[in-house]
């Protein structure tokens, strides 16, 4: 009997091995022929699930998203997270965590960045990539305005604040640091101060 195929599977297998190739090599060394070999499957096989390297991309970027949603939600509820048992779960303590996860700590997380910052490259001259680049975008911000908006409201965060823009603000200062720490300007550590030097100064007065 033919063995069954897991296709979700055989998708996350693709995907895992683009990453590795771009945390290794950057993004542009990863043609569909050398996806193959690091997969350990046929091109074909490849070609079967994703037709071109642009809709493998979107798939690849479409399953980042969900991986880093996970590690926020898995590191802020998980046994020790500030949102866990016996913990404080503050919108601050929320968007630390959230940072932590989306900006280059570790070789897994370098290599989603490497991937991502390629993708916003390459999205830039092609309009269907980039579409699909600022949905992701807009979904984002709105998600950390409305939580910096309850923030507010429950008398965390400072009265005054903009939402929208501290939105703005807080995303666009992680993708200033996830390039600063790929290209190696500030390490790890001294970026997560930076965060925690931000969220400090949104925190109401006690």
């Amino acid at each position: 009997m033919p063995k069954k195929v897991d296709h979700d599977e055989r998708r996350r297998h693709i995907t895992e091995a683009v990453l590795s190739i771009a945390g290794r090599h950057g993004l542009d060394r990863a043609t569909l022929r050398d996806i193959a070999v690091e997969a350990g499957i046929s091109l074909g096989a490849v070609q079967h699930y994703f037709r071109s390297k642009d809709e493998l991309l979107r798939h690849v970027i479409a399953h980042t998203g969900d991986q880093v949603t996970a590690r926020i939600m898995a590191e802020f509820t998980g046994p020790g997270g500030p949102g866990g048992p016996g913990g404080t779960a503050s919108v601050r303590a929320f968007l630390q965590v959230m940072a932590a996860e989306m900006l280059p700590l570790d070789a897994g997380r370098r290599a989603e960045r490497r991937v991502l910052q390629a993708f916003g490259v390459r999205a830039a001259d092609t309009p269907h990539l980039g579409e699909s680049l600022r949905e992701g975008y807009h979904w984002l911000h709105d998600r950390v305005a409305e939580l910096i908006g309850e923030a507010q409201r429950a008398g965390e965060l400072r009265p005054e604040l903009d939402a929208g823009h501290e939105s703005i603000a807080l995303l666009a200062m992680i993708e200033g640091l996830a390039s600063d720490i790929l290209i190696g300007v500030r390490d790890p550590g001294q970026a997560m101060a930076s965060v925690r030097y931000h969220l400090d100064r949104l925190e109401r007065a006690g």
